[in-house]
């Protein structure tokens, strides 16, 4: 009898199951993988599960249908939602009090945390852009140490909030934001303008030194990099690529109009560059900031960072996702890296069930 593996997902995804509408998360690859591992997933909610019971009800695929049955509760669990609540976890520890094991338990960190664990590793300190968190101070010191800063929140996603400061000369600079989809330019000397002292006096904001990301199709572009633990345990690549600004923009997420792309694509445009060597150093770099930060945050499995290159191919990590959505593979027909970034996580799931972890 194969065993189970849970998938948890959200209400939106697990409302879609029956219609096959499940957003960023393609059901069919995790039931490729789970033959391949002989293993069955099954797809519930937070809420379906429960501490003392031991049936779930879930969602799984039987003769090419997907079925609401109750299914024995799974020991080993792949969270693919938010649980941050202190509700949450309490009823995350008393789970895992009976024996449940999961995998990317929390997915949720702190912008800086995860700057300030990576800077901990000396080899890792000239892949990071110098980062402070947002204060009147700090904002000041950063804005004489760099020409161009990035001030965005500690704890968000998808590019929203995010604002650019740009000096065009020793006195003269401008504030850079979209106000709903209207973008915004303001210069200014000595006197800040109001978003900037609202950003400053607030504790939930960073400021990072810009990254001079390298360009290809006259638009700056970087990398999400799907970091995984596989079936050995191991973490490996399973994918790499591109994301290309919109036009006059400096962010490249899908969310605020940027378009994904392969590497091999996007280096075209930078013959000067070898694309084994660049390759190989994105993954070298990725792996090691993975490593690093398993050795401070438990059950890490499935990570996504945004990886940048200057002009000359030099990695700079910009931020890390523990909640990998996994589109931009598909958004840029990389079908294959798709399909991996679903299997290793079952893979891993057959490790941990094997392994007795």
């Amino acid at each position: 009898m194969r065993r189970y593996i849970g998938i948890m997902v959200g209400n939106g995804v697990f409302k879609g199951i029956p219609a096959g509408r499940t957003s960023f998360e393609n059901l069919s690859f995790y039931d490729e993988a789970g033959e391949k591992y002989e293993v069955t997933p099954c797809y519930f909610r937070f809420e379906d599960i429960n501490p003392g019971e031991e049936m779930v009800e879930a969602y799984v695929k039987r003769g090419g249908a997907y079925l609401l049955q109750s299914v024995p509760k799974p020991v080993v669990i792949h969270n693919r939602i938010f649980t941050g609540k202190r509700s949450e976890r309490r009823k995350i520890r008393k789970l895992k009090e009976e024996g449940i094991v999961f995998f990317n338990e929390n997915n949720r960190y702190k912008k800086f945390r995860i700057n300030d664990i990576l800077a901990k590793e000396h080899k890792l300190r000239p892949h990071l852009p110098q980062t402070m968190m947002a204060s009147e101070d700090n904002v000041k010191m950063m804005m004489e140490m760099h020409r161009e800063l990035i001030l965005k929140p500690n704890n968000g996603s998808l590019g929203s909030g995010i604002v650019k400061l740009t000096r065009d000369d020793e006195k003269q600079w401008e504030i850079t934001y979209r106000d709903k989809k209207t973008l915004i330019k303001e210069r200014f000397s000595s006197g800040w303008p109001p978003l900037l002292k609202q950003l400053s006096s607030r504790n939930l904001v960073i400021i990072q030194e810009m990254i001079p990301l390298a360009r290809s199709k006259g638009r700056v572009f970087d990398l999400r990099v799907s970091v995984q633990k596989n079936e050995k345990g191991e973490w490996q690549v399973s994918g790499i690529v591109g994301k290309v600004a919109k036009k006059d923009w400096f962010l490249t997420n899908a969310a605020r109009g940027g378009r994904c792309h392969t590497l091999t694509e996007l280096l075209k445009e930078l013959p000067h560059l070898q694309e084994k060597k660049v390759t190989a150093e994105i993954e070298m770099l990725s792996l090691s900031a993975a490593r690093q930060l398993e050795k401070s945050l438990p059950h890490l499995a499935d990570l996504g960072f945004d990886i940048g290159i200057t002009n000359e191919g030099f990695p700079m990590i910009i931020e890390c996702n523990c909640r990998e959505l996994r589109y931009s593979f598909r958004n840029a027909g990389l079908d294959e890296e798709w399909k991996q970034t679903h299997f290793t996580p079952i893979g891993y799931a057959r490790f941990l069930l094997d392994s007795g972890r």
